[in-house]
This record gives structure tokens, C-alpha cells and sequence, in this order.
């Protein structure tokens, strides 16, 4: 007879009572003594403190300790407390992919041992599920291909991946635990599946993630580099999902530019560099304020690899949309810095989100959609979302569709026109014949491309895209969706003979230019090519190129003051002030023509905020300053 200490049921009513959660045999004779676990169904089990775990002996059917079933998880409280024990919990996490097909994991449990606290990742930990209590630890094999019966990883396709080096390096055998809390690692499917569909795999393999639980604090290193970007990968690293926005924000992880998520064309069975195709998409959180934001994701772009593993020719077709926010028990992700350094995932950046498209948090759905052809039209992506930032998505096909680019454009009022974290994404930048991509100019001569970019609107506003080219092109650009925008259509305008093409409600700007590199000639526009060459409208772009030139922001620290030089005497009609929550903590109404005028910060807390000025003929200019009142 077993020890069934909570059912299901239970759990929510005695959860809030754990402060430590100790859970341990009767003994060790069979005889006398019974297995002692909790099961966990489709509940969150709570814990504030730490859990020590002694081993079952007495039945080999029921091992573990807890057993976290059908979307439960396991939660912990911000103490942080050690884990500790012999014993173990078992959690499931499905994978849609076949032998052939690679997942980013990042496991949550880690090996038991005699010191407490989280400890190292090994194949140890990965068994096969055999009944909801019972598995058996999974075999390996040096083979190509992996099976599920019984499951058998091949281990010539698990690396993990060193943040310093920037190397993959193998996870090695089953008796090597050389993967470290919170770092993650790539891992091939089981079996072989016949399937025609890019974005969905028919093979599923289900995985019991068997160890200690890990718990607290998970610090890593991110590094950045202008000229070849960096990459850390991670993921979320316990047994409950984990919203990014919250690691995002996180003051403790401002150096996160973006997350970025591997996808591959799954009808491929091949493990040639040469014959796969696959590429990275883009996540990041929106504005911090929009706490009901789900997030912006841009799909991949699917290139072949020659044998050195580098990228060869793009495939015409472009990965699946996912919900991102709330990562899953078992997510691997790549992390993009914008400055080295180190970041912590912490317990409270967990939350008990179940996994699904409607809750925003997915680990691999073989129906979340996606476009199998080569056009822009049917793009499968989410529409109508009320809690999306205004934006239009803009997919670029080069050539004979020999590859696309999906990028997003959002406005945001507390946007600016150059880089602001968490609304803006760098770009991979990882197509090789051509590309395109918005460009911001950061000053000091630098420049940054992204994929994503969020703008405050004005009617009159001309968004730079550029465009990168190998050689003489054909291409087309298309807004395929356009989500709670503060105007009716949009435009690629080229500045070069004044000509605009509208880009939403289907219409598609078409060009065909020569090998180059196009960042100043083309932009995005909103007001049409009915009246946007007029004489009055190229006034309005000249004077606000002028107020651009003139006017000067000092944050003045020693004073607490801000001071504003307006030495052509614009009529200001207001300068209001946002911290990056989005909170109006100043704002200031019919300024007149005043050369020069001083705002107060002495009641600011320190930090960064962003400064929006607007004058009576409606030209406007934003700008960020940092407060320090120590």
C-alpha cells in the first residue's frame, strides 16, 4: 500500500499551508513500509520555502517523489531556499519532432547529490514514461537516429551551447552531468515521419524530466559584440512557466536585447547541413506599462547550411507563428544582448500559466499555422488582438520567392525614433543574398537594424526601411497585417523620384533594383501619394527636420532641472515628460516662443525618461534623459 499524500483536489485547498515541504518513505522494508509521493493533476503545488525529497525503494512503479501531471506545476516562494534530498519529481514535457528535427530545451530538474541546491544536467535525468507513475531511464546511442520504443537519444545531435567561447559543445553520456543550471541544450525527436507540412511534425515524443527540482536564483553570462552578434542559450529553467516580460524587465537583466527561437522546416528527413532549412525568429515583451501585452514575435526566415554549418540559400518559406510570454516547462531559447554582462531568471518570474495558444504560451504546437507557401498573402498570424500594440506587419520576397523577411513596425506613444528596449529588436540580420530591415541611427557614427521597431505617430512621419542586395533584385513588400493602427493605409515611399506604393489592404510595392545597400532612400509612410508631395507638406517635413537640428534637451543633474534651448522660437504648445512605465509625471501646456525653458526633476526618482515636445503647428520630437538625484 502507497502513501498518497495530496490528490489533486487537496493541492488547492493546502498549498498556501506549505512553508517547507518534506516528503519521505516510511522505510525501507517492504515488508512494513510503504512509498511515500505527492501526485500533482492539472494543479499548482506551492511551496514557500524548500523541498527535500527522500527516494521511493519499496515499489519500482512509483520511484518519484512528486508527480506533476496533465499541465500541473511546481512553484516555489521568492525565499529561495536550497533544495535538497535523494529523492525526485517527474514532469512531463512533449516534443513535435521526429529523429530528424531539432528542440531548444532547458531542463528543470537537475541530478541529485548530497549538497543541496541546484545541480548539473545529464541524460540521467530524461526517462521514458512507462504508465503516470512508472518510466525507465532513456537509452542512448551514437547512431543518426533516435527511437521511441524504447526511447533512445542519439547523442551525435545534443550540444549545448558556452556563452564565452560562443561554441557548442556535446552534453556527453548518460553518466555526465555537464549541463549547468538554467543553460540550455538542442536535442534531434525520435523515430522517422513521413509528413509534407514545414511547420508541424505527426511524430510526438513524450519526455519525464526526472531530478531536483531547481529553485532561486539562476545567474548566467550574456555577451554583446557590434559586429558579430552573440547569443546565450538558456530557457526556462523550473517545473512552472515563466513569463519573460518579468525576466525582461527585471532591473537586474537590462543587458537582454531579444529572445530568439530556432524553427526548422519539419518535412525535411535529412541530417545534412546541406539538405536542412531552419532560421531564428524574434521575441520581445512591448511596452513594460502594457502589462496585458502578449508580446511581438517575427517568424524566421528558412535557410539551407553548407557543411561548415554556415548559411547558404533561403528556401522561400518562413517559419510558424508562436505565443512566447509565458515560457513552458522545458522552453530553450537564445538569448541577444545589448551590452555584456550577467542575468539572473528568478522564482518570482515564475507564474502558473497553463501551456496553450489562449494562455500565450507555447513549446512546439504542430498546428499553430504559418505560411507553407511563398507569398505574403494567408500569413497565419493572430489577428484582432485588443491587447497588441498598434502596428502593421511588413513581409519583404526577394527574387523568384527565394526568401522572405518578416518584420513588425508598432507605435507606441512612448516610443522613440531610435532604439528603446523592450519595443525594439535587433535584427538577425542573417540572410546572405539580400535583406531588409529598419535602420536607427544611435549617434557617434553607429547604427543599429532591427526587426522589430516601435515609433511614436505622427501623421507626417517617414520610417526609414532599407534594403540590402547581393546582386540586381526583384522584390516585393506587403503589409499582410495591420492590428489597431491610428491610420488607414500605408506607403513605401522612395525618395529618389518621389513615387509612393501602398502597402496595406493587399497591395504590394514592387522593385527591382541593383546590387547595393539602400538606408536612406525608402521609407514608410502614412499620409499617401495623394497630397504628401505638395508644396505645404515638403514645407512640413523641412521645418521638422529643423526643429530636429535646433532644439536642444540638457538634463541638468547638479541643478535638478531640465533645460530646453528653442533658439528659433518655435510656439510649444506642450513638453510632457514619461517615466518608462508610461506614468505622465510632467506636463506642461502653451509654452509660447521662448528661446530657453526649465522643467523641475528634483522630485524624480533616478532613472530614465523620456521627454515628448509638440508645437502648435503640430511638429513633434522626443527625447530620453536619465535623472540622477544623489
Amino acid at each position: 500500500m502507497k502513501n498518497l499524500l495530496l490528490s489533486a483536489a487537496m493541492v488547492c485547498a493546502t498549498t498556501s499551508l506549505f512553508a517547507q515541504l518534506y516528503v519521505t518513505p516510511t522505510g525501507s522494508d517492504p515488508m512494513v513500509d510503504t512509498d511515500s509521493y505527492i501526485y500533482v493533476d492539472n494543479q499548482v503545488l506551492f511551496v514557500e520555502q524548500d523541498i527535500q525529497l527522500v527516494e521511493n525503494t519499496i515499489d519500482p512503479t512509483t520511484k518519484a517523489s512528486i508527480y506533476i501531471r496533465n499541465r500541473g506545476q511546481l512553484m516555489q516562494g521568492t525565499t529561495s531556499s536550497a533544495n535538497s534530498g535523494t529523492g525526485y519529481i517527474s514532469i512531463f514535457q512533449d516534443s513535435n519532432s521526429d529523429a530528424y528535427d531539432y528542440n531548444y530545451w532547458c531542463s528543470p530538474v537537475g541530478f541529485m547529490a548530497t549538497a543541496v541546491g541546484n545541480r548539473n544536467f545529464g541524460f540521467a535525468r530524461v526517462h521514458d514514461s512507462i504508465t503516470q507513475t512508472q518510466s525507465f531511464a532513456t537509452q542512448l546511442t551514437g547512431g543518426v537516429n533516435g527511437s521511441s520504443s524504447p526511447l533512445t537519444i542519439s547523442t551525435r545531435w545534443t550540444h549545448s551551447w558556452d556563452p564565452l567561447a560562443q561554441s557548442w559543445f556535446p552534453v556527453g553520456s548518460a553518466t555526465q552531468n555537464l549541463v549547468p543550471p538554467g543553460y540550455g541544450f538542442i536535442m534531434k525527436g525520435t523515430d522517422v515521419s513521413v509528413h509534407t507540412n514545414p511547420f508541424g511534425d505527426p511524430q510526438n515524443q513524450r519526455y519525464d524530466f526526472r531530478g531536483r527540482p531547481n529553485n532561486g536564483d539562476i545567474t548566467m553570462p550574456v555577451s554583446y559584440n557590434a559586429v558579430t552578434q552573440h547569443y546565450t542559450l538558456t530557457g526556462n529553467p523550473y517545473p512552472s512557466a515563466l513569463d519573460l516580460k518579468e525576466v525582461f524587465y527585471d532591473t537586474d537583466n537590462t543587458e537582454i536585447d531579444s529572445f530568439r527561437y530556432w524553427d526548422e522546416d519539419r518535412s525535411i528527413n535529412s541530417h545534412y547541413y546541406i539538405a536542412n532549412k531552419g532560421g531564428y525568429g524574434s521575441w520581445i515583451p512591448g511596452p513594460e506599462a502594457d502589462d496585458a501585452n502578449p508580446g511581438t514575435y517575427t517568424r524566421p526566415t528558412f535557410y539551407n547550411y553548407d557543411n561548415g554549418g554556415g548559411q547558404g540559400t533561403s528556401t522561400g518559406v518562413m517559419g510558424a507563428t508562436f505565443e512566447r510570454r509565458y515560457a513552458p516547462i522545458g522552453q530553450g531559447f537564445m538569448i541577444v544582448a545589448n551590452t555584456s554582462g550577467n542575468i539572473t531568471i528568478k522564482n518570482e518570474h515564475r507564474q502558473f500559466v497553463r501551456e496553450g495558444v489562449a494562455q500565450d504560451s507555447q513549446f512546439r504546437n504542430p498546428n499553430s499555422g504559418g505560411d507553407a507557401s511563398a507569398s505574403v498573402s494567408g500569413a497565419g498570424i493572430p489577428v484582432n488582438n485588443e491587447n497588441l500594440t498598434p502596428q502593421i506587419r511588413v513581409v519583404t520576397v526577394f527574387g523568384e520567392n527565394s526568401h522572405m523577411r518578416d518584420m513588425v513596425l508598432m507605435f507606441h506613444d512612448t516610443a522613440t525614433d531610435g532604439y528603446d528596449r523592450g519595443m525594439d529588436a535587433t535584427h538577425p540580420m542573417d540572410a546572405d543574398a539580400a535583406e531588409a530591415y529598419f535602420p536607427i541611427d544611435q549617434g557617434l557614427d553607429t547604427e543599429r537594424d532591427l526587426v522589430i521597431q516601435t515609433v511614436p505617430f505622427v501623421p507626417t512621419k517617414r520610417v526609414p526601411m532599407a534594403f540590402e542586395l547581393e546582386e540586381e533584385t526583384t522584390f516585393f513588400v506587403q503589409a499582410v497585417e495591420q492590428i489597431n493602427t491610428p491610420f488607414e493605409k500605408a506607403y513605401l515611399f522612395d525618395s529618389s523620384n518621389g513615387s509612393y506604393q501602398e502597402i496595406t489592404h493587399d497591395e504590394t510595392a514592387s522593385l527591382l533594383l541593383p546590387a547595393g545597400v539602400y538606408e536612406d532612400r525608402f521609407f514608410i509612410t502614412f499620409r499617401g501619394n495623394f497630397n504628401d508631395d505638395s508644396p505645404v507638406n515638403t514645407l512640413v517635413a523641412e521645418r521638422q527636420k529643423r526643429l530636429l537640428e535646433t532644439v536642444e534637451f540638457v538634463q541638468n543633474n547638479p541643478i535638478a532641472k531640465l533645460e530646453v534651448s528653442n533658439p528659433e522660437g518655435y510656439d510649444i504648445q506642450s513638453v510632457q515628460i514619461y517615466d518608462m512605465s508610461g506614468k505622465l509625471v510632467l506636463n506642461q501646456a502653451n509654452l509660447g516662443t521662448q528661446s530657453r525653458l526649465s522643467f523641475p526633476t528634483a522630485n524624480f526618482s533616478d532613472g530614465v525618461y523620456l521627454v515628448k515636445l509638440l508645437t502648435t503647428d503640430n511638429l513633434s520630437m522626443d527625447y530620453k534623459i536619465t535623472v540622477n538625484n544623489k
